[in-house]
């Protein structure tokens, strides 16, 4: 009889002892799955970060594309305008026409000379700052400031070709008869005209009057990654 319920205790015993084990290996695997969540969004976050830092990149080659553009044509009014100034302009004109010649000839070449510095140096300069700075922010804070600067040398760009404009139509009033001005007069304000009303279809059919979003994410995009102590709890 003292066999049997021997036998008994022990498997009492034993089957008390199995729960806790089974819940040890149960605490175990939803450890090892909290880490691996952990770990599967850590990876999608470093994507996602990667895929926005990418964006950006491609926001300061079309800025850096639209200063090249830019300058070049600036550059090829500005030797226009340079011819111009250099002309020798007779001595019997009337010296008011000459000044206004001269204003609006110079006004050409100043400002296209500005928005070729302004393209330069940000070439130059803007990708180094968003290469080589300490972390991502230098990248937003350079396509912020090549936006500003931008619109700034658009508007020297406007105001130099009005002004080289002005100056070819005060060319033809220094050299030629009064029928040969007019005639020039009115088809260089029709070209100029017709100039200024498709730059403002151009522009309506591009740029609508909602400012454009970009690629700016807020956060840390550089520590994308969960750190490793908390990977496990």
């Amino acid at each position: 009889g003292g066999v049997p319920c021997r036998a008994r205790a022990e498997n009492f015993v034993r089957r008390r002892r199995l729960p806790p084990r089974r819940r040890g290996s149960r605490a175990l695997r939803r450890r090892g799955g909290g880490a691996m969540i952990q770990a599967n969004k850590g990876s999608v976050l470093t994507d996602f970060h990667k895929t926005a830092l990418d964006i950006r990149y491609k926001e300061l080659q079309y800025f850096l594309g639209v200063f090249s553009r830019m300058s070049s044509i600036s550059g090829l009014l500005a030797g226009f305008a340079s011819s111009a100034m250099m002309l020798s302009v007779p001595r019997w004109e009337n010296p008011w026409l000459v000044v206004a010649f001269l204003i609006f000839t110079g006004s050409a070449f100043g400002m296209n000379l500005l928005v070729i510095l302004i393209a330069t140096l940000c070439c130059l300069w803007g990708p180094g700052k968003a290469l080589r700075g300490n972390d991502s922010l230098h990248l937003h804070e350079t396509i912020d400031i090549l936006e500003r600067q931008q619109q700034m040398a658009m508007r020297f760009f406007v105001m130099g070709l009005f002004s080289y404009f002005i100056s070819s139509i005060m060319v033809t009033w220094l050299f030629f008869d009064n029928v040969g001005a007019m005639l020039a007069t009115i088809l260089v304000t029709l070209f100029l005209f017709l100039l200024v009303r498709q730059s403002l279809v151009i522009r309506r059919a591009f740029i609508t009057s909602q400012p454009f979003t970009t690629g700016y994410i807020r956060g840390n995009p550089v520590r994308s990654t969960p750190p490793i102590g908390t990977m496990t709890e």
